[in-house]
């Protein structure tokens, strides 16, 4: 009993004196490696705006596509609308639909609208986006995207488009559009980052088995 007491202490010191070895990863495993090639569209998630529009225009500017693709974002909700609008209004600026937020966004970098393509159907989550991405490849007939989100966000949208897409033979390489304000080798010190962690260990699982193997469609309690 008693080296067994030993042993579990010694277990302890050991894991508590290499933290840092080992207590980043739960965030670096989120991280995925850019696989970049010229392909037919740039595909744009949306979400963490401004690092995933100037990567976008980044990739579009050194030629890797012609077209940016991008999901359009429902109206908000009549009952909500001033809680949704409510910063813009004490500016004193007027309400902004999405599609014209989309085009300022892109101006703001120097992207000029022209080679901006909007897919048919309005999303509310990842999934989302990868179904209405796919339809819309499917009858312009694009065959390769370059899929533009950002930090700890890539590994499951690239999951949810792969499955997605399965069967289509569009080839999907991926592009993370890095959120400086993440640090993921020490993601347990910041609130933000432990939010954004847990958020995808459990949004990846979700899903899988909600969308994949329970074959459910559009939800309002998914994310981007």
């Amino acid at each position: 009993m008693k080296n067994r007491l030993v042993l579990i202490l010694f277990i302890l010191v050991v894991i508590a004196a290499t933290y840092r070895l080992w207590l980043p990863l739960p965030a670096t495993c989120l991280l995925m490696k850019d696989n970049i090639r010229k392909a037919d569209c740039i595909v744009l998630l949306r979400g963490d705006a401004y690092f995933r529009f100037k990567k976008a225009v980044e990739l579009y500017d050194e030629g890797y596509s012609k077209r940016i693709v991008i999901s359009i974002l429902p109206e908000r909700e009549e009952e909500l609308r001033e809680y949704y609008h409510f910063k813009n209004r004490v500016l004193g600026l007027k309400d902004i639909p999405p599609k014209e937020f989309t085009l300022k966004a892109f101006r703001y970098f120097g992207k000029n609208p022209k080679g901006i393509l909007f897919t048919d159907k309005t999303v509310t989550s990842t999934y989302d986006e990868a179904v209405a991405t796919r339809d819309y490849m499917l009858k312009e007939k694009l065959r390769s995207l370059i899929l533009v989100t950002s930090t700890y966000h890539t590994r499951r949208a690239l999951m949810i488009f792969r499955m997605v897409f399965r069967g289509t033979g569009i080839k999907i390489y991926n592009c993370t559009a890095r959120n400086e304000a993440y640090r993921p080798d020490s993601w347990w010190r910041s609130e933000k980052d432990v939010k954004a962690v847990s958020l995808e260990y459990m949004s990846i699982p979700y899903n899988f088995f909600y969308h994949f193997l329970l074959g459910k469609k559009r939800t309002r309690f998914d994310s981007f």
